[in-house]
């Protein structure tokens, strides 16, 4: 049945920035981030050099709150802004902003009177450690992390990142991937607009198929991830890599399903722009396995979400609406 005009909707794809930051441990840290505000709006600055424009909705509820309602979005899943993620920091440094990051949006959730859920940070460049702070992140009434789409260069099929994956599997941790320093670049400096809008979705799909070719669902098959960008480049991926899986006998014997079969067992976003590639998406590629997302609260955010996903297919609107968030999410399905 098609969806009412006040049916939940939740977004899981959003972003939170703190409006304060504590001190760097470490004085030879060049890339502390640091906001500077200017009344409801503000610049994030990455060490001395100024990285992004926000306004208030990155740290204030009522702010978000009041948008959510414009655009008929009943809940938010918040996540830190990709560049906090801080993969490059030394350890200290990185639990540091992580446990900070993370107290900030658990406080979000706390106050938000059941329209917020959160996704925090843990530092993926050593994977023990990171694992290990999934039980105090669980603890704080997080759901899930966000990692990157690659940790400081290295791919998520990478074996060292497996005892990180078995703990969020044993955990019943959700992991949501977004495009963060991709690779290639610095072959962009030409053009460097097209780093968000090509190398993201490029290094995405990346993600996806070295997690597949690495075995990591064979090994951790209740392990919940999703792929922000509707998996970005990850559907032709997925097709070619399934050719090298059948010329090579299964990378001989490695992994003994198709790419496709992995591939629909990963969760997405909806944040492709295009309805008939979400359509694509939803009915073909990874039936069930799509939720809404929109980017926000950034320029290149998806507007107008409900209509958007209510154009793509009647029969799947409570999937996309609510259903395959909270299935993601590790929450109670809606009665």
């Amino acid at each position: 049945m098609p969806a009412s005009p006040h049916s939940p909707l939740i977004d899981v794809h959003t972003h939170v920035v703190p409006k304060n930051f504590p001190t760097s441990p470490s004085t030879a840290n060049q890339r502390w981030p640091c906001l500077h505000l200017h009344d409801t709006r503000a610049t994030l600055r990455i060490g001395d050099k100024p990285f992004r424009e926000l306004d208030s909705r990155s740290w204030d509820i009522a702010a978000r709150r009041e948008s959510m309602a414009r655009e008929g979005v009943s809940a938010q899943v918040l996540s830190p802004m990709p560049e906090l993620l801080s993969y490059w920091f030394a350890l200290d440094d990185a639990l540091t902003l992580g446990h900070h990051v993370n107290g900030v949006i658990a406080e979000m959730v706390a106050q938000g009177g059941g329209h917020f859920h959160g996704l925090g940070m843990v530092p993926l460049q050593e994977p023990a450690r990171a694992a290990r702070e999934l039980a105090r992140l669980q603890a704080d009434g997080l759901c899930g992390v966000e990692i990157g789409s690659n940790i400081d260069g290295v791919v998520l099929g990478d074996a060292r990142f497996f005892e990180f994956y078995a703990e969020a599997e044993r955990l019943g941790v959700a992991l949501f991937v977004h495009a963060l320093h991709p690779v290639g670049a610095e072959r962009l400096h030409a053009f460097p607009d097209l780093i968000p809008y090509a190398a993201f979705p490029l290094d995405t799909g990346l993600a996806a198929v070295s997690l597949i070719r690495a075995g990591v669902l064979e090994r951790f098959p209740k392990l919940r991830i999703a792929f922000s960008h509707g998996g970005g480049a990850v559907a032709p991926l997925v097709h070619r890599l399934h050719q090298g899986w059948r010329l090579s006998q299964g990378f001989n014997g490695q992994l003994p399903q198709p790419p496709h079969h992995y591939a629909a067992k990963f969760f997405y976003d909806s944040l492709v722009y295009d309805r008939g590639y979400l359509k694509y998406l939803v009915e073909q590629f990874a039936p069930s396995q799509v939720f809404a997302g929109t980017d926000y609260p950034y320029a290149i955010e998806q507007t107008g979400l409900r209509a958007f996903l209510r154009d793509v297919t009647p029969s799947a609107e409570s999937a996309l609406f609510v259903d395959t968030a909270r299935r993601f999410l590790g929450l109670q399905p809606i009665s």
